[in-house]
């Protein structure tokens, strides 16, 4: 009997791990072009459909994953820009190039070429009256566009998962997610017109349209033109009533003289423009003033912490504190000077309640500490919120009896640009007629000391 020796079962042994191997890889022990072609496929199902939750539980890349589900659904696409995405990942087909398979133990590769409407040819420069015009042009669009994407995958246990989500490539894929276009809905105009006020405060134009604006507000704007520069961009605001468009400039202390353009723009393309001329007298026209109403907007703010702090409030006060002031010069030769308090006790109201913190509340108080402040809120029954509404309205009534006095009244004479004041009650000013057709006050009411130049403005 023969035996055998220990280099013919090692020989032995030998051919048949490597017969073993052989018909693993013949009879299916490892990976096969199909499962590569069928992992492909479902990959590139979940990326046409747009499903991020698809997509995330087929790959290995979860940050990539994450930015996806955040293209997918960020909520600052607006509605139009829903439906223009929605409208090109309907066109989305794909084709997997089956002979572009590779596959090196745990790790594989597949092309796969994704092919949708040319959504940037469909759309191109042109404006739609709205989304739906928008999904119709890429429908109708006979263009495509080619998009090729190498899909890798990792073997994860029984699973093949596609490990290169991060590549550049499949952001290419989803660039018609957010896109910005331009929508000029097929707006007719009924009216339009634009006029002034008669203290030359505010130019208006009103633009009134055959349908209700309240769906299309955003997309509206205007540029005010003085003499056809664009000016006043920080001072400007538009409103809607119904079908109205309003745009208003308003400036405190009047505009200045000139020809005043009002266009209304919709995304950026104009609809509509109306001019006004607004007009001042000459200086030294004299007669031109008389009978007229001048107005100046002065800053309260300026005085009201110097006053508070005068009579021993360590306050820290901030904000404006606007207050209107009416110069009428009769004809008669008799003058008025009125402050109209009833829009300035609104404004100090607000200015109040901005400025009533804490530390502000303890020095009006005259308490030394938070809990001081509490006690003493405490003994008159309420909170310290219900001690700063009483505060605030105490120094409001003070404020309006005190600070800003009653209407001054008295006559006036001219000499040459030079305007004299006498006050049946107050102190005597003048005033001084400027090349702009304001008048120049030095009132020394506002500041004894040093004086305060007001700029009143023709109004009408």
């Amino acid at each position: 009997m023969k035996t055998l020796n220990s280099k013919a079962v090692a020989a032995i042994l030998s051919g048949a791990v490597a017969l073993s191997c052989a018909s693993c890889s013949l009879f299916g022990g490892g990976a096969k072009t199909e499962d590569i072609v069928d992992a492909a496929d479902t990959f590139a199902k979940a990326l046409a459909s747009c499903d991020a939750g698809k997509i995330a539980k087929l790959t290995s890349d979860s940050d990539a994953a994450e930015d996806l589900e955040e293209l997918f659904g960020n909520d600052e696409y607006t509605d139009e820009q829903l439906a223009i995405a929605d409208a090109v990942a309907d066109t989305i087909e794909y084709e997997i190039d089956e002979e572009s398979v590779k596959i090196d133990k745990e790790d594989a590769s597949v092309n796969v070429t994704f092919t949708m409407a040319d959504y940037e040819t469909a759309l191109g420069d042109g404006e739609f009256a709205d989304a739906d015009e928008a999904v119709a042009a890429i429908k109708d669009c006979g263009d495509t566009c080619e998009v090729e994407i190498t899909f890798e995958f990792e073997k994860d246990e029984d699973e093949w998962l596609i490990s290169n989500l991060g590549d550049k490539a499949y952001s290419k894929l989803y660039g018609f997610y957010g896109l910005d276009v331009s929508f000029m809905p097929d707006f007719v105009i009924v009216t339009s017109f634009a006029d002034h006020d008669d203290y030359n405060t505010t130019v208006v134009m009103t633009v009134g349209f055959s349908e209700d604006l309240s769906d299309y507000a955003d997309g509206f704007t205007f540029d005010i033109y003085l003499n056809g520069e664009l000016d006043y961009v920080d001072q400007t605001q538009i409103t809607f009533d119904g079908e109205y468009a309003i745009c208003t400039l308003y400036v405190p202390g009047g505009v200045e003289p000139g020809t005043y353009t009002v266009t209304l723009k919709y995304n950026d393309e104009e609809l509509v423009s109306e001019s006004v001329d607004i007009e001042y007298p000459e200086s030294g026209d004299q007669s031109f003033f008389e009978g007229d109403v001048f107005l100046c907007t002065v800053d309260f703010g300026e005085f009201i912490e110097e006053y508070l702090q005068d009579n021993g409030f360590d306050v820290d006060m901030d904000g404006e504190l606007l207050l209107d002031l009416y110069l009428t010069l009769g004809a008669d030769g008799t003058y008025t000077l009125e402050p109209d308090l009833t829009t300035f006790e609104t404004y100090l109201e607000d200015y109040l309640y901005d400025n009533m913190d804490e530390q502000n509340m303890i020095a009006f108080v005259g308490v030394s500490s938070a809990e001081d402040l509490e006690a003493t809120a405490a003994e008159m029954n309420t909170d310290v919120d219900g001690l700063r509404d009483i505060l605030i309205e105490a120094m409001v009534d003070s404020v309006i009896a005190n600070v800003t006095g009653d209407t001054d009244q008295g006559t006036y004479t001219f000499d040459g640009d030079t305007i004299s004041f006498v006050s049946d009650s107050l102190l005597d000013f003048e005033g001084t007629l400027e090349s702009d057709g304001s008048i120049s006050l030095v009132n020394d009411y506002f500041s004894p000391d040093t004086g305060y130049v007001m700029e009143f403005y023709y109004v009408g």
